[in-house]
């Protein structure tokens, strides 16, 4: 007598009418071990509220189970980034390798560090023309290196 609407209440708002089936079972289930405790003429009622909490039920089980699964993957994402960050690091590790220690030290402190090439100049104790240079050829190295590999 009730079974439609309240299927067709569940499977609107649950857009999936396998879930809106289950719950409507469980539902007629719950109904049939609770008859004693349900009073004449509230039935309708009490299948639409019992419905609707375990459809909401479902759908905070969903949105908890999605939480948790985009947790997981934005972990594998972070864990995966943080291990292409170290393989990066590793491999301009080895690149760095190849360059004297002055070019090195001179990029370094530009890049990484942020100085000026007058701070750099004046750090190192080498004239600015050299920290140009340096760093110059520094970069030119590396992006032979980096096209060789």
């Amino acid at each position: 007598m009730y079974s439609d609407g309240v299927l067709r209440y569940l499977a609107k708002n649950l857009q999936d009418i396998d879930d809106a089936k289950d719950i409507l079972q469980d539902t007629f289930i719950a109904l049939w071990d609770n008859k004693d405790k349900i009073q004449n003429g509230k039935a309708k009622n009490w299948l639409f509220t019992t419905a609707h909490n375990r459809m909401l039920k479902l759908i905070r089980y969903r949105k908890v189970r999605q939480n948790t699964v985009n947790i997981d993957q934005e972990a594998a994402l972070v864990q995966s980034s943080e291990k292409h960050r170290y393989d990066s690091l590793q491999q301009i590790d080895v690149l760095l390798q190849n360059l004297s220690e002055t070019m090195k030290q001179c990029l370094m402190l530009k890049e990484w560090s942020g100085f000026s090439i007058k701070e750099i100049a004046s750090i190192m104790q080498i004239s600015e023309e050299n920290v140009k240079i340096n760093i110059f050829r520094a970069k030119i190295k590396l992006r032979e290196n980096t096209q060789a590999r």
